[in-house]
């Protein structure tokens, strides 16, 4: 029995054959065994994701019977395999003290599923990577009359490039038992690859085609180079199930685009949390039922009222009203909505604070919003970046904060993502016009006034100019500014508060297309700390995913109905 990690032990595999015939003979390329949800191309792999932790390390994916129903829907011959397995001990690394596998029980002609099925539970290893890997290696999925050599090195461990397979090494059952034990000795024992940036050659043995710099970003990933440490070429990617050029090697491409026609992307990321929604018929509606939500009590000190029909104004007064932990309300230009006064009501607020000028919310309204508290007062300026800079002096006087988030005015999605983290932080939310060759002379006087030291600009410079950041840089310092761009909104939105926060309970997610679910929103996730990302309307991509999971998120909240933000986001499916 094989416990140790050499390159006998499987650690060179690649499937990655000089000659295409050779290739198409052994079913190393083949083209996708199953119909995939739409077209795959090579242009979605990403070879320092090629699959994540939460699809490779779970030891629950599969029933045995689900197992076998796979085998059964396939051509190959593992649906009526059997063969007798010696019981594999279970195994403590020497090196780390962690678990590598717990005892995998044999037995005496047992299905290719129950074996499978017993080395997934017993390592907490995919049956689903399992199963690829055996396609990938040997075709044992769907070819129907394999050779006893493929069966007998049916996972490929112990048949490193160089010397050919051990004839200490044979038998499927003992191939998927230890091949199975490898997948999870690498993370477990801190073998060779772990996350972090390599240089991988595109061939083996071959140092003209080269090698790609990769930053491996989790454990899977790297266990798969451990395996097969090869990356698949451009010629490759650009004919998947076909043959590519003289140094392509297809392997860690064969895992990718078998796993993804067979059961989905293999970067999904599933996080274990509930999921609810607060939605309504309109926006007024979504934002007095997000109010009730968070604010069961009544007897709240200060609610800040924005118009729901534009922008500005409600970006700069999300982050105070958390800060003086209230809601941010909705009202129209000329009139209450009923669910806005509805919620007043019950609020009982001791003050209201009105933002925006007579042309965004009018005198009736403002008369109106008088009757629902004691107090109330309205913050308006020339125009929204003036506006903007009177909401941020009125609720963060000079020695309240150090810091503050500066974003365009002229968009709302980056200012709308920095709202939450910004009032999670006690900071301010500053709007600029954005493409502006300098920074202007009030904000410039807003900054020193309030004492701001450091601030983080919103977005990329196609946002908030070059320009503007080399005035911050030479006011505050240029270790003081700190620009949180990304190729598109939602790459900032996942940036900002990725930076932002270590932890939270609860995660929001709101439109990235349009504004007003999130704009109370934003309130009230700053208030409880946590981030509100903004999402596309049919997904949520991967990296706000890996974001949830890693903050041990046990909720999330979507903002607005199905409209706004699908069942699919509903389910976090990944974009």
């Amino acid at each position: 029995m094989h416990t140790f990690l050499t390159a006998r032990a499987g650690i060179y595999r690649v499937a990655a054959i000089a000659a295409a015939v050779a290739m198409l003979a052994t079913g190393a390329v083949v083209s996708a065994p199953a119909t995939a949800a739409y077209a795959i191309s090579g242009s979605e792999f990403d070879p320092g994701n090629i699959i994540s932790d939460d699809e490779f390390y779970d030891g629950s994916a599969m029933t045995q019977s689900e197992i076998q129903a796979f085998l059964n829907a396939n051509s190959g011959a593992l649906k009526t395999l059997r063969q007798d397995v010696e019981t594999r001990a279970k195994e403590i690394s020497q090196t780390t003290g962690n678990l590598i596998c717990n005892e995998i029980k044999g037995g005496s002609n047992l299905l290719a599923s129950t074996i499978i099925y017993r080395a997934q539970v017993a390592c907490g290893i995919s049956a689903k990577v399992i199963l690829v890997t055996l396609q990938k290696e040997q075709g044992l999925i769907t070819n129907p009359n394999p050779t006893s050599w493929n069966i007998n090195n049916a996972l490929g461990y112990g048949c490193p490039d160089d010397t050919g397979c051990s004839d200490d090494a044979q038998g499927f059952g003992f191939q998927v038992f230890t091949g199975t034990r490898q997948f999870k000795a690498y993370k477990a024992a801190n073998f060779a690859k772990q996350p972090g940036t390599f240089s991988i050659a595109y061939y083996p043995g071959d140092n003209t085609c080269g090698s790609k710099t990769v930053k491996i970003s989790n454990y899977a990933t790297a266990a798969l180079y451990n395996y097969t440490p090869y990356v698949p070429n451009a010629a490759a990617l650009a004919n998947l199930g076909g043959v590519g050029d003289e140094c392509s090697s297809y392997g860690n491409r064969n895992f990718w685009y078998y796993y993804y026609s067979w059961f989905g992307n293999p970067t999904d990321i599933t996080p274990d949390v509930s999921v609810s929604r607060v939605s309504g018929d309109d926006r007024f509606v979504v934002s007095a039922a997000l109010s009730a939500k968070a604010y069961p009590d009544s007897g709240i000190d200060r609610v800040y009222v924005a118009t729901g029909t534009d922008f500005p104004d409600a970006l700069s007064a999300a982050a105070a009203a958390a800060l003086f932990d209230g809601p941010l309300l909705l009202v129209a230009s000329s009139s209450v909505p009923s669910s806005t006064s509805a919620e007043l009501k019950r609020l009982k607020p001791a003050e209201i604070v009105v933002v925006g000028g007579t042309g965004a919310v009018s005198k009736s309204v403002y008369n109106s919003l008088a009757g629902y508290a004691s107090k109330i007062s309205r913050i308006s300026g020339d125009d929204r970046y003036e506006s903007s800079r009177l909401i941020a002096e009125s609720a963060f006087p000079a020695g309240t904060t150090t810091s503050a988030y500066i974003a365009t005015g002229t968009t709302f999605a980056d200012a709308l993502s920095a709202s939450s983290a910004a009032a999670a932080d006690g900071s301010p939310v500053i709007l600029v016009p954005g493409n502006s060759s300098k920074l202007d002379s009030a904000t410039k006087s807003l900054l020193t006034k309030l004492g701001i030291t450091s601030v983080k600009i919103a977005g990329g410079t196609a946002a908030v100019s070059s320009g503007i950041e080399s005035s911050l840089k030479s006011l505050l310092g240029a270790s003081n500014v700190e620009r949180i761009g990304g190729s598109d909104r939602f790459v900032v939105s996942a940036a900002i508060n990725n930076a932002a926060f270590d932890d939270a309970h609860t995660v929001y997610l709101a439109s990235g297309y349009n504004f007003p679910d999130a704009l109370s929103g934003a309130a009230v996730a700053g208030a409880q700390s946590v981030p509100l990302y903004i999402v596309q309307t049919t997904c949520v991509p991967k990296a706000m995913l890996q974001d949830i999971v890693d903050l041990g998120a046990t909720k999330v909240v979507l903002l607005g109905g199905t409209s706004a933000l699908t069942s699919k986001v509903a389910k976090l499916t990944t974009c």
